[in-house]
């Protein structure tokens, strides 16, 4: 129960930032929009958007950019500073002194600032479910909160990666470098570094058929798991590799399936999580 009450406090003094009330409201407004956008593109097309189903579909495919953005932004924004920030200004000590271990600590943090992050996951797709039955005037709600259960678990990933980066130095400005290095790997670095593979290995950067080792490395990364559990959520190959890159949801790798984004997903929370405890666990305080 020890690392349950460092989860208590740590939400405790997480949720009052004004840093992350800000990024809220911010990503409260993009589900807004998303939601206005939703009904706008169904119009667009002529489509009935009267049907609940199909009119969360709308959103959530006008959703999924927006959360990609900002869930990870809020998300190490609240992670990096988790160890990191006690062990700068030294009341790291004094928690250790309490009857918590570093293995307390580590999964106290990760889940007080997981909720923190659903907390705000929950308001800012509140905001959507309202606007979007302002806008259209129905709504599927189990689809809705899958989908937000689904980004909820996206949120979780950042946070472990962000609370695993935190517990790997001393300074919030080195774990600050690192959080900004995460986002910058995950959204420009990784699939430069594929399409450079590609070209390497095929000679040529455009394909009329992509190989499965081409598909497979881009699917693995957080934000096209998010975009495969999705995906597999709603059955629906929008939100997939399948989609993007014409193939039939059947004829893609393992690592590019639907369902698999959800094994990514778990593996890339658990991996920090695990560098975080083998870390902390070593380091001098």
């Amino acid at each position: 129960m020890s690392a349950v009450t460092v989860a208590k406090k740590d939400f405790e003094d997480a949720v009052r930032s004004r840093k992350l009330m800000l990024l809220t409201a911010v990503f409260a407004l993009f589900t807004l929009g998303g939601a206005y956008l939703a009904a706008e593109f169904g119009e667009l097309f002529g489509e009935e958007l009267g049907d609940g189903a199909q009119s969360t579909i709308e959103l959530v495919l006008a959703l999924q950019t927006s959360a990609g953005f900002l869930v990870p932004i809020i998300a190490l924004v609240v992670g990096y500073k988790a160890i990191a920030g006690e062990r700068e200004s030294g009341s790291l000590k004094f928690l250790l002194g309490l009857p918590h271990t570093r293995r307390d600590v580590v999964v106290g943090k990760i889940l007080g600032r997981s909720a923190v992050v659903a907390v705000s996951i929950l308001i800012g797709f509140g905001v959507g479910f309202v606007g979007l039955l302002a806008f259209v005037g129905s709504v599927s709600i189990v689809d809705y909160l899958l989908f937000t259960l689904v980004t909820i678990l996206f949120g979780v990933v950042y946070v472990c990666l962000g609370v695993g980066v935190s517990s790997l130095t001393k300074s919030t400005s080195r774990a600050a470098i690192g959080a900004f290095g995460i986002i910058l790997f995950f959204w420009f670095l990784w699939s430069t570094l594929v399409q450079v593979a590609l070209y390497l290995v095929e000679g040529e950067f455009f394909m009329e058929e992509f190989p499965e080792w081409y598909i497979s490395l881009l699917s693995i990364s957080p934000d096209a798991a998010y975009g495969s559990a999705i995906g597999a959520v709603f059955s629906d190959s929008s939100f997939t590799m399948a989609d993007a890159y014409q193939y039939d949801v059947g004829e893609l790798p393992l690592v590019a399936e639907p369902w698999f984004g959800f094994v990514i997903l778990a593996l890339w929370a658990l991996l920090p999580l695990a560098i975080g405890l083998w870390a902390f666990g070593r380091a001098d305080l």
